[in-house]
């Protein structure tokens, strides 16, 4: 990610605090990622991913807005999460330049940070948290092909936590509209970035 040479901590961690509820230890933290992601070596991007940052208004919290990161791959639609990927893989994705001209470098980085702290605030220890995520997921796919896997519904989840939806049909039918104006004004925001 050639942007990290572009743009100054300060102005980054500013974003930081602005969107994100930060401790005082926050900024060390993030300050030594972004350090330790200035001195890894990129590995080969062989999927031609790039990475992409977008202000969508959150779909739970309609009038709040949040910042979605993820990859895309060229010629292909889907939006990557990228928590189970290396950093000195990520620093290999090309950024897209409309996401900078809409909100600038040090946003799109501060953004990108967020998002790869999300297993821890070393490369190496989080390579090792994503080892440990995929084995968990590998053997949660086993229990799932195998038959050994407990499925719960979702009325019973809510029934073990106490759980009530006391909301009425009409506000049901509001909110559910609501999704639907919220989902179809992020699609244009997506649209205009990614085209």
């Amino acid at each position: 990610m050639e942007l990290l040479k572009t743009v100054v901590f300060d102005d980054v961690w500013t974003e930081l605090e602005k969107e994100y509820s930060m401790i005082d230890e926050a900024f060390e933290a993030y300050f030594k990622v972004f350090n330790q992601l200035k001195s890894l070596m990129p590995e080969p991007n062989h999927y031609g991913m790039r990475l992409a940052v977008a202000r969508i208004e959150d779909g739970l919290e309609p009038g709040t807005y949040t910042y979605d990161v993820f990859g895309i791959k060229p010629g292909d639609n889907e939006h990557y999460a990228l928590e189970l990927l290396p950093w000195s893989e990520l620093l290999s994705f090309e950024v897209i330049e409309k996401c900078v001209e809409a909100y600038s470098a040090a946003v799109v980085v501060a953004h990108s940070l967020y998002e790869l702290t999300f297993l821890g605030y070393d490369a190496a220890d989080v390579e090792a948290n994503i080892k440990n995520e995929i084995n968990i997921l590998k053997e949660r796919s086993k229990e799932i092909e195998n038959g050994t896997a407990e499925f719960v519904s979702w009325d019973e989840v809510c029934k073990d936590i106490g759980y009530v939806d006391e909301r009425t049909e009409e506000e049901k039918e509001l909110q559910n509209k609501q999704f639907e104006r919220i989902n179809a004004e992020n699609k244009k925001v997506y649209e205009m970035l990614l085209s």
